[in-house]
């Protein structure tokens, strides 16, 4: 299935989540772990640092793909749901995450994100997306 670059980008941010928690607890109070990261999350923000520059990715995108959905499923599956006003062509797409210590790896994406904070419902990852030079991804979800 071909993707839009902003649906590129939204898998590219959510692939970004889980990296900047320790095991002491991540700065929302919550230790990540794949039960309670399990769930259905809406892209609330997205922000990219490049060349010092902050550009809001989140407000370049298509209202078509601002309403979508990602659920991160308790048996490591990854579905990208094209919810509320549906793109054309629709951008659903599915396929595996995995918790690696305080780094969330998906199969869409070869770059790990690190969790900058996890309170139980708010996700922040912040990562490099795949194929970019000097570019620093911070993608806020919210569970639903």
């Amino acid at each position: 299935m071909k993707k839009s670059l902003p649906a590129i980008l939204i898998m590219i941010a959510i692939m970004s989540i889980v990296s900047a928690c320790s095991k002491s607890g991540s700065s929302g109070g919550v230790i990540p772990t794949v039960e309670n990261l399990s769930g259905t999350y809406a892209l609330k923000a997205l922000v990219w640092v490049y060349a010092g520059q902050t550009i809001n990715v989140y407000d370049s995108l298509d209202a078509c793909e601002r309403d979508n959905l990602t659920a991160l499923n308790s048996d490591k599956t990854i579905d990208y749901i094209d919810a509320g006003t549906v793109c054309n062509p629709p951008e659903d797409d599915n396929g595996t995450w995995d918790l690696k210590g305080d780094s969330l790896y998906t199969s869409a994406n070869t770059n790990a994100s690190k969790i900058k904070s996890f309170d139980g419902k708010t996700l922040v990852l912040t990562g490099a997306p795949d194929g970019t030079i000097d570019v620093v991804a911070t993608t806020t979800l919210e569970k639903q």
